[in-house]
């Protein structure tokens, strides 16, 4: 499959909801117990859920991108996401990492639903009943043999009241992510 150049003039967009700080330190304190093959633990700041990946694009598109982001969260109530499990990902293959799988309330699928009519690009994004709600919260080693994993959490209810659309810049070290606009739900 041919996959369009990226030019120096795209930025690598996605839409997230962030869970409070006190709620990703107790994600992250679960996951850090499990014994697991070599890992990279996410950083704090950068766990969420991934609503919508938008992928590379042209910086002059990025006000038609937030404008879009505020249209599909118009409307849509805030809510709550209750932790499920912790699983390993793909679900199909050699994992890469682990994730802290969440329910899918109605108010956060309609934002899906929105945001994947509104910006998805790739036809393999557009259906949004193959949402799966997670965070990930470490990343297996390239060398690394991991096994599979699928542990339930004992973890509360936290909320979601808005939205924000990331810029995402890949280094060697990582992922860096920078906030490009927030977007509260309820409104």
């Amino acid at each position: 499959m041919n996959r369009p150049r990226r030019s120096a003039a795209d930025v690598r967009l996605f839409v997230a909801a962030y869970p409070p700080r006190g709620v990703v330190e107790r994600m992250l304190a679960a996951a850090s117990r499990l014994e697991l093959a070599a890992h990279r633990m996410t950083p704090a700041e950068q766990v969420h859920v991934t609503l919508c990946f938008i992928g590379d694009t042209p910086v002059r598109e990025v006000e038609a991108v937030r404008e879009s982001v505020a249209r599909s969260v118009a409307g849509v109530p805030a809510f709550e996401l209750t932790p499920r499990r912790l699983i390993t990902l793909p679900e199909r293959g050699r994992p890469r990492l682990v994730a802290l799988e969440t329910d899918s309330p109605p108010a956060m699928l309609e934002v899906v639903r929105r945001l994947v009519t509104r910006l998805a690009r790739r036809v393999r994004q557009r259906p949004a009943e193959g949402f799966l709600p997670h965070l990930t919260l470490l990343r297996f080693q390239h060398t690394a043999s991991p096994g599979r994993l699928e542990a339930a959490v004992e973890m509360p209810t936290f909320p979601i009241d808005r939205v924000v659309l990331v810029r995402s810049v890949l280094t060697v070290a990582g992922a860096v992510h920078t906030p490009v606009e927030e977007f509260p739900l309820g409104q």
